[in-house]
């Protein structure tokens, strides 16, 4: 599920824990485990894929959207985690806690229902962590998606979006080599995003610097 679609499920997660039960810390944990979980996906972009250098959200947004992740580590989207917490739950049942382990088996149950549906390979056993560590957290034995061709272009409004793009246009595979090339409205001028390395990325405008930009990277 898009981050649009986990924002409002645990608004009203969170909204319906505190009608039922008049506590702010099980609504707040709610939207917390629903919501704020997905905050490992940044993690991993920093630390895993390495993208300091480009830690803004919209740099953040597009890298995901366009599937360009190699690692998938995701340290909160893990059942041994759920389950362990579970485990306190039982013995010192906080209100707060309480609240995160529903509001994130939520968001697992919506992932797998979801994202199984189009990205992943195994979609029960991806939620395992230590499924994704057996296959050292690799997003090419771990996922199967096909990238829109209209991925990353609008990343606020994909943001804010429910479901992924049904479009199944597919783009070139970025490894080494140049990244999604958005389309403008006007055909003579792309927005090109060329990775000329491991880590840096420069962008050109001139439609026509593409063909001079890859010459001089090879």
């Amino acid at each position: 599920m898009m981050p649009g679609g986990h924002l409002a499920t645990s608004v009203a997660l969170g909204g319906l824990a505190y009608a039922s039960t008049g506590s702010q810390a099980v609504a707040a944990g709610c939207f917390a485990g629903g919501f704020l979980i997905d905050f490992d996906h940044y993690f991993d972009y920093l630390a895993f894929e390495k993208q300091w250098r480009r830690p803004g959200p919209i740099h953040f947004l597009r890298y995901y959207f366009t599937n360009s992740p190699k690692k998938v580590v995701l340290p909160l989207h893990s059942a041994e985690l759920m389950t362990v917490l579970l485990a306190v739950i039982l013995i010192n049942p906080y209100p707060l806690l309480i609240g995160y382990w529903l509001g994130a088996l939520m968001h697992l149950i919506f992932d797998v229902l979801v994202n199984g549906d189009y990205a992943l390979r195994r979609p029960v056993l991806f939620y395992v962590f230590s499924y994704r560590a057996a296959h050292r957290f690799a997003a090419s034995e771990l996922l199967d998606v096909v990238t829109p061709a209209e991925a990353g272009r609008s990343p606020i409004r994909e943001f804010f979006s429910w479901l992924p793009l049904q479009d199944r246009e597919s783009i070139p595979e970025t490894d080494g080599g140049f990244g999604h090339v958005p389309r403008t409205t006007n055909p003579n001028l792309e927005l090109l995003e060329i990775k000329v390395d491991d880590r840096r990325y420069v962008e050109r405008e001139e439609l026509g610097d593409y063909e001079s930009a890859h010459d001089r990277k090879s």
